[in-house]
């Protein structure tokens, strides 16, 4: 743990990256304006617990997002280590080893993103269960889908652990992170039920498209890397076979196999049918990552276990091979490994949007923007919720634009979140296209930005009369 807050702290000082250039901008902008505007303490997209909790942080800025988060995860760290020790696993350490390196994880640890915090809420309420502390378990759990949606699966998953148990009387606990957030958001939406019907992922469609069913399995070797992945199947074979041997309890696997499969499935589920808005994105998958690394260090013990029948010196070779290519990995060329100065770095998208800013403060300090991509407001220090300072690039949005607004188009957000397509924006009369970037990442994307001004209101009439 004090190795992972010295990579961390490394990585927060060499690197300005923030993880992902779209929700993560998006979620810490919730947490550092929600104080000028309380209703969005209840924003259900946002995620309620975690605007709560990041809100003190973020008015310091990105890097005090990314400061909470790296102390949440060491945090996640130990309470895996307490959680490998109550299973009785030989070497509790080597789950925490897995965690520090896991490529995925470790990148949006220096993110705005909700999986951190998810990731250890849940761990906490694994520790609790297991020590049988059911109350406070069952009340984070309560909590969870305030921080992801994906909460709601393991009210349903403790809630049943809890029935199995005989703890019928401690059911309601699960519902009072619902009624307490009800109650207090009533102000803000008048409607006593907004927790269930302002759920944003309640729709059979996605914008996104589908995908293969068994999307999630495979990306799941670029979420942890080649020895994690390896060492989680065979941990997922052996506590099934040694459940069905009657040498592990139920509640173990039940806890871990049971949680991570019917993530797993309901995400696969979500994506090939294409609803609930799934994106079909791998860092999901990050918010069970904990789970899965004891999962990996039982498969880990059954290896060196196995090898032990032949001699001393094969299981010491195997653990220092094993541990060696985990700590190794993360540094190699492969795919699923990290590229520093892409996943800990700015994106060719956020570079851009730095020029594109740099020109707007030249040129139009004062102007009100029209953007899809939210990282503009952290650059030129908008409040992202104020209409008077922005608003979502949108048709109907560029209609009602008054004279000298700037329109900023980008070729993801504006498209893809927005549809607004730039062939569009050039057949509007009353746009003036004033500046344009595109440029490529390393891996061949293309991005591209252009910035509009809606002309002065006469100037665009004259130029109706004389055509």
């Amino acid at each position: 743990m004090i190795l992972h807050a010295i990579l961390g702290v490394l990585a927060i000082v060499l690197f300005d990256g923030t993880g992902d250039s779209g929700d993560s901008i998006y979620h810490y902008l919730y947490a550092r304006y929600a104080p000028q505007h309380p209703e969005l303490f209840f924003n259900h997209w946002a995620k309620p617990l975690f605007v709560l909790l990041f809100s003190p942080a973020a008015q310091f800025g990105f890097i005090g997002v990314k400061i909470l988060n790296l102390v949440l995860v060491n945090f996640t760290l130990y309470f895996t280590y307490r959680v490998a020790e109550q299973l009785h696993f030989d070497r509790p350490y080597f789950s925490v080893l897995l965690l520090i390196f896991t490529p995925l994880y470790f990148v949006l640890t220096f993110s705005g993103l909700t999986e951190p915090l998810f990731a250890f809420l849940l761990v906490v309420a694994l520790h609790l269960a297991l020590r049988q502390r059911i109350i406070p378990a069952l009340i984070i759990i309560s909590f969870l889908p305030f921080v992801r949606s994906e909460g709601l699966f393991f009210v349903g998953i403790f809630g049943l652990w809890a029935a199995l148990q005989g703890r019928w009387k401690y059911l309601p606990l699960l519902l009072l992170g619902t009624v307490l957030y009800s109650f207090a958001g009533y102000a803000v939406h008048h409607d006593l039920f907004w927790t269930i019907t302002k759920i944003p992922y309640s729709k059979l469609s996605s914008t996104y498209g589908s995908g293969t069913a068994f999307h999630f399995v495979e990306q799941l070797l670029y979420v942890v890397g080649i020895p994690f992945y390896l060492l989680f199947w065979i941990g997922f074979l052996s506590m099934l076979i040694q459940f069905l041997r009657k040498k592990i309890p139920f509640q173990t696997v039940y806890l871990l196999i049971g949680s991570i499969a019917a993530f797993i499935i309901a995400h696969s589920i979500f994506w090939y049918l294409g609803i609930f808005n799934s994106m079909g994105l791998n860092r999901v998958l990050l918010c069970v990552v904990p789970l899965m690394a004891l999962v990996a260090h039982y498969g880990f013990n059954q290896v060196i276990q196995q090898l032990q029948t032949r001699g001393r010196f094969f299981s010491k070779a195997a653990l220092f091979i094993l541990v060696g290519y985990i700590v190794v990995f993360p540094f190699t060329s492969n795919p699923a490994a990290i590229n520093f100065k892409e996943d800990l770095g700015l994106h060719i998208s956020q570079l851009q949007a730095q020029n594109v800013a740099q020109f707007i403060q030249s040129n139009y300090p004062q102007q009100r923007l029209l953007v899809g991509n939210t990282y503009f407001c952290e650059l030129l220090e908008v409040d992202c919720f104020d209409t008077l300072q922005k608003k979502f690039i949108s048709h109907d949005n560029i209609q009602q634009a008054m004279s000298g607004d700037l329109i900023v188009w980008d070729s993801w957000f504006a498209v893809v979140e927005h549809g607004v397509e730039l062939h569009r924006l050039l057949e509007y009369p009353k746009l003036e296209l004033v500046y344009e970037t595109e440029g490529w990442s390393s891996h061949g994307k293309h991005s591209k930005m252009v910035v509009f001004e809606v002309r002065r209101e006469h100037e665009t009439q004259m130029e109706q009369v004389i055509h």
